[in-house]
């Protein structure tokens, strides 16, 4: 056990002295729990689902407009892209000091338009017209009226998220505008951004600097994205959405690629000055210091063992992985990895020092398991197999036996033919 964990301190000491890439922040070597002003967080590695990193990641906290990602995916659901939305008297709707994307009662663009609109400037206005659109649609009725309208929009978002496994969340608004009761969690945003991430026009549209509408201009607010903001940009950002209120503070969820991995991460109740670095100590965390560890690889070699007959002579057996077994792990989790070889009952020779099998053993045969333990809990198990076989001192006896009853017949078949042939003589 002490040499496993040499090589896994081995393979950390490499990882860590790796070079920091250009233009991405000093590497975490540890949880970034001291470093994190937001109230609430969460961060998945999108691959897996796994929480690589949560700090009250189920309290409900308003989300300010992170909801527009959840209203965005409800849209694209609904809609084609080509179709066209006319804005009406629902952006009459928005609440004070809305960030808005200007649109004009009678103005008409198409629910690719009205996505930007959505996104980029984070309209409130284009929220409005989204949600009396899609709910004036799923509900068959073209001359609904507002009110109604936004209720069947906001049923659809509560329906969709609990769907997606959002669970602690309660939607009133399309655009995240602070209103009583109306509250998500980090975690529940982390789920909802993981569905919304595979819709490829809206990956599309979160990762655009500015896009011009009727001589508008809709620039992005994510900063993460945009180097002239050098206190803010983090190079392998790919989205998604921020969000303020008063209430609300600073929230952020982001999305980022690099090493083969994605990864979603959402601030909830940051503050100005934090958010942007909050989330790049976030995702270089979880880049940094959680990696895909493989233990096995099947038909690979685990180790070889002697294998005793019966005349007392040993000879040396590869032992193979019969599977695969890989996780993704913290560094920490690494270096606590436990490996354990539980042998197949009457398998062991236990006259020999150390491991030592016994004879017979076929090629192929399972002789027991490989237990991979994390704090004492099993994570991982493999089956090892041998290489190839070995018989006993004795493997001629079958075929022996078996000659042996065919000289028998033969010599007894012939006999029966000489005492028919001596009776016919006569």
């Amino acid at each position: 056990m002490k040499k496993g964990r040499a090589i896994f301190a081995i393979i950390i000491a490499v990882v860590l002295l790796q070079p920091v890439r250009a233009g991405a922040v000093a590497v975490l070597t540890a949880e970034p729990k001291a470093e994190l002003a937001a109230e609430a967080v969460c961060l998945l590695d999108v691959a897996t689902g796994k929480t690589l990193y949560e700090k009250n990641a189920d309290k409900a906290l308003a989300p300010a407009s992170t909801t527009k990602i959840l209203t965005a995916l409800l849209l694209l659901e609904t809609a084609d892209l080509n179709e066209v939305v006319q804005v009406g008297k629902e952006i009459y709707r928005i609440g004070p000091d809305s960030s808005v994307a200007k649109l004009k009662v009678g103005h008409r663009l198409t629910v690719a338009e009205l996505v930007y609109a959505l996104i980029l400037p984070s309209g409130n206005d284009a929220a409005y017209t989204a949600a009396v659109f899609v709910g004036r649609r799923v509900s068959g009725c073209e001359h609904m009226n507002i009110d109604e309208a936004l209720k069947a929009f906001v049923c659809m978002m509560n329906r969709r998220a609990k769907e997606l496994g959002a669970m602690n969340s309660n939607f009133v608004v399309p655009d995240g505008y602070d209103t009583p009761g109306h509250v998500s969690t980090a975690r529940d945003l982390a789920l909802i951004t993981m569905a919304a991430r595979k819709n490829d026009f809206l990956r599309q549209v979160v990762a655009t600097a500015e896009y011009h509408w009727q001589g508008i201009r809709w620039g992005n607010t994510n900063r993460l994205l945009q180097q002239d903001y050098p206190n803010a940009y983090y190079p392998w950002a790919t989205g998604f959405k921020t969000g303020y209120t008063e209430r609300a503070g600073h929230c952020l969820v982001a999305t980022a690629e690099g090493n083969g991995r994605e990864l979603v991460g959402v601030i909830l109740k940051s503050t100005r000055g934090r958010r942007w670095l909050d989330m790049r100590w976030l995702l270089e965390y979880g880049f940094n210091c959680w990696q895909h560890y493989t233990m096995f690889i099947e038909g690979r070699q685990i180790f070889t063992v002697p294998v005793t007959d019966l005349r007392g002579q040993s000879l040396m057996v590869k032992i193979l992985a019969a599977g695969s077994w890989s996780d993704l792990l913290s560094l920490q989790e690494i270096s606590s990895l436990e490996l354990k070889f539980n042998w197949v009952s009457g398998i062991v020779d236990s006259r020999q020092e150390g491991v030592a099998l016994k004879a017979p053993l076929c090629k192929g045969q399972v002789v027991g398991k490989a237990v991979i333990t994390l704090e004492n809990e099993i994570i991982g198990e493999v089956d090892m197999i041998a290489a190839n076989g070995v018989a006993t001192y004795y493997w001629w006896l079958p075929a022996l036996g078996v000659f042996l009853l065919a000289l028998l017949a033969a010599v007894i078949i012939s006999r029966r033919r000489r005492l028919t042939a001596a009776k016919y003589d006569k």
